[in-house]
């Protein structure tokens, strides 16, 4: 370095430390033994030599202290639970103009932009931290969502593209019935290691973001239509309402049973308890939809032709109220407080229609048949489920007993789509959802729900199981099996939600509940079409 160089660095030093030098970093910047002139050097040179240290100029600068630089690199911390606080250093104002720009501005609904988010923050751990993007992936499908914005997702080129499938990708309309080898892997515009791709982002998050986008049910969390139901009784024990294949509605409320049509909402009362000083405990549509069994606070069991609206016989065998019916064909079940299951069969004559089943030590509150018609399951408010043989002898124990409920068992359910699956719910002291394997008698699996199991009931047409909570959060539950994941929570009633049931055609539900109201909720999915699933093997296709 010469001379005149040597006192030019020594000069923008002792300038840098009074205050003056910081106006001209962005102009010189010295690396090594080497200057750089960002402007005109000669001019440069002879500003700084007129320029004395004691001049004015200079004692007004030394009261002006130079401006505090931020170091000119950032370390990262490379903690998996800290990068997270690295990124909020960043504004909040750039932030949120950031995420919100990207999701919730093109998002209509506030479960779509919670979902956009969270898949940004799922994309924003993998670029940081180089997190596994299957288990991203996966993450964002359990959620119904596999891209950020709606209709839109990157390409590896960093632009905008439309989510549709590859034109070179077709469906074909047959299956193979053997597959021999794996799926051939997509075709890739540009990949993201290529030099020519213009994208910010990893291989694996332009992968992901290619993926069309899965969207997720919506489910209302308003019902389509509220019924009032007058002295609908607040009682735990008891089920007042059920859903017929015909599409009517019937309803126990104080000592009359009401049909609704949900065709052409008409109502029709088909009887009245009060002449005999009576009340309704319990109402049951036949399979069929032709006839209702009706309990009683007194024990007798009236069973009623709808069509011609008469009492058809009355079954008298128990002693105190009947809480439970079912059907199973043209066999009734019923259970009462007298802690006695009793089985009718009303093609017979009445000396022989009965068989009687006793194991509750308290009242018997839930009853319900298997698909199959094999079995029969029944819950006490001894919190006790036992599992019945419908071949059995007339005086028979349980097949299968299971006693891990802490609270009575009114909640039942029989899956339609596993042999033997059966779900139970307990009361307030057991709060729990327990699965059951009847075929082996073990249990499966639980959770707890936070309150009141009321009832259960199993969506015909998908892996998913609806609760009605009672005391104390008065809701209902969607839950997705075996995964036991909630996918929605509907409110509404304002006291315990005590009756369920289910649509004939298995969309919807009916709830009802102490605050004397009927609510109706759209909240399964839409039946599959019938499609002939029949295998080209089968030797019954060669028949015509």
């Amino acid at each position: 370095m010469s001379g005149f160089a040597q006192q030019l660095v020594k000069k923008f030093r002792f300038l840098t430390d009074s205050g003056i030098g910081s106006s001209m970093d962005d102009n010189i910047l010295t690396t090594g033994n080497d200057v750089v002139d960002g402007g005109n050097a000669e001019n440069m040179r002879m500003d700084i030599c007129r320029t004395p240290p004691s001049s004015p100029i200079l004692a007004r600068k030394k009261h002006y202290t130079s401006p505090v630089k931020s170091p000119d690199r950032y370390i990262p911390q490379r903690e998996p639970r800290r990068w997270r606080i690295a990124y909020n250093c960043v504004g909040s104002e750039e932030r949120t103009a950031k995420t919100t720009g990207t999701t919730t501005n093109r998002d209509d609904s506030k479960e779509g932009a919670e979902a956009s988010q969270a898949l940004y923050q799922k994309l924003l751990r993998n670029e940081i931290m180089g997190a596994d993007m299957p288990e991203i992936m996966d993450e964002c499908e359990n959620q119904g969502h596999c891209g950020i914005i709606q209709s839109t997702s990157l390409n590896t080129s960093g632009l905008s593209i439309t989510s549709s499938p590859s034109s070179g990708q077709t469906k074909s309309s047959k299956r193979n019935v053997f597959t021999y080898s794996p799926k051939k892997p997509s075709e890739r515009l540009v990949s993201s290691s290529s030099p020519f791709s213009l994208s910010p982002l990893s291989e694996k998050s332009c992968q992901m973001l290619r993926q069309p986008r899965k969207v997720g049910r919506k489910i209302p969390k308003v019902p389509y239509k509220v019924l009032d139901a007058p002295e609908l009784v607040d009682d735990f024990y008891l089920n007042l309402v059920d859903w017929s294949n015909l599409n009517v509605l019937a309803v126990g409320l104080g000592t009359s049973v009401y049909l609704w049509s949900a065709n052409n909402s008409s109502v029709t009362r088909l009887c009245d308890l009060q002449l005999d000083s009576n009340a309704v405990t319990s109402v049951s549509w036949s399979e069929r939809g032709h006839f209702v069994a009706v309990g009683t606070n007194k024990g007798p069991i009236q069973i009623w032709d709808v069509q011609a609206q008469e009492r058809v016989t009355t079954l008298s065998y128990h002693a105190n109220r009947v809480g439970a019916l079912a059907w199973n064909g043209d066999v009734l079940a019923s259970g009462s407080r007298d802690r006695c299951i009793y089985l009718s069969d009303l093609r017979e004559p009445p000396v022989y229609q009965r068989r009687k089943f006793k194991a509750h030590n308290q009242e018997v509150c839930g009853l319900k048949w298997s698909p199959d018609h094999m079995y029969l399951a029944s819950g006490g408010n001894d919190n006790k489920l036992f599992v019945w043989a419908h071949n059995a002898s007339t005086e028979c124990s349980p097949v299968q007993t299971y006693t891990d409920h802490c609270a009575a068992v009114k909640g039942i359910a029989w899956s339609p789509h596993h042999h033997g699956l059966l779900a139970s719910g307990g009361g307030t002291a057991d709060r729990h959802i327990r699965f059951w394997n009847t075929l082996t008698g073990q249990a499966l699996n639980s959770i707890d729900t936070g309150s009141q199991i009321c009832n259960l009931a199993w969506s015909k047409h998908s892996q998913e199981i609806v609760s009605t909570q009672g005391y104390s959060q008065h809701q209902i539950l969607l839950w997705k099996y075996p995964t036991l994941t909630q996918i929605a929570k509907l409110g509404g009633h304002t006291n315990r939600v005590l009756f369920l049931a289910l649509s004939p055609d298995g969309e919807s539900i009916v709830t009802g509940a102490g605050d004397e109201t009927l609510r109706f909720w759209n909240i399964f999915s839409k039946c599959r079409s019938n499609k002939d699933r029949r295998s080209s093997l089968d030797i019954l296709n060669a028949f015509r």
